[in-house]
């Protein structure tokens, strides 16, 4: 992940965006709408609707994630906070943009929760076809895909509806269509199966992202413990 120069060139000011927002002395991150305006790369700023900031419980000193939807691919920065200039504005300073497959493999974080995929019935897919559904566990989680485990082999039907348990302080489930990438039976007889997913909310893709964040800082919590000792 780096700089680009020219990421500014294409997000206009008063771009619409989403952020999640370090806290202090807690694992989970705040999510909030927010506009960028007074571009002057790589500063910027991020002005919020009143009282959304949670003012006194940020973390200066962690990163921002910052995710811009440009009507097709969504462009991902990490950002600091330079200045708190008012209870609504954010002085940021850019520190990283994130590709789209960077993003994909910077929130992908090994995490272990409950899945369900099961058969996708429209009006116009597999209304033929008998229901089915199988429970396993993710091995990795991401904002675009997962990794997990099944006692046995999902049908390779062209999508499915995955039902996954988002493994927080208050677990919630969310649901997502998503397609089959590969399948891979292991040595103990259960089968590995990745999926992309194909049609999932902004808020639901968000609660992932957050989720993958607070994992990820409790791994790097553990790996400078570990260091320290």
């Amino acid at each position: 992940m780096s700089i680009d120069p020219n990421i500014f060139q294409i997000i206009a000011n008063g771009k619409p965006v989403r952020i999640f927002l370090p806290l202090l002395d807690r694992q989970e991150r705040a999510r909030a709408q927010c506009i960028c305006r007074d571009i002057h790369p790589p500063k910027f700023s991020l002005i919020f609707k009143s009282g959304v900031l949670p003012l006194d419980d940020l973390d200066t000193r962690q990163p921002c994630i910052i995710s811009i939807d440009m009507g097709g691919p969504t462009i991902s920065l990490e950002a600091m906070i330079q200045e708190i200039s008012n209870p609504q504005t954010l002085q940021m300073i850019l520190q990283k943009s994130i590709s789209h497959e960077q993003m994909r493999e910077f929130f992908r974080i090994d995490a272990v929760t409950r899945v369900i995929s099961s058969s996708f019935h429209t009006q116009f897919v597999n209304q033929d076809s008998e229901p089915w559904a199988i429970q396993g566990e993710t091995m990795d989680l991401s904002g675009s895909g997962i990794l997990a485990i099944f006692p046995n082999p999902p049908p390779t039907e062209k999508q499915v509806q995955l039902e996954i348990t988002i493994p927080s302080n208050e677990p919630e489930t969310v649901k997502v269509i998503a397609h089959q990438v590969r399948m891979q039976q292991q040595k103990d007889g259960r089968y590995e199966v990745a999926y992309h997913f194909d049609d999932i909310s902004d808020e639901d893709r968000d609660k992932i992202i957050g989720c993958c964040l607070v994992l990820q800082r409790k791994l790097l919590r553990l790996k400078v413990q570990i260091l320290e000792s």
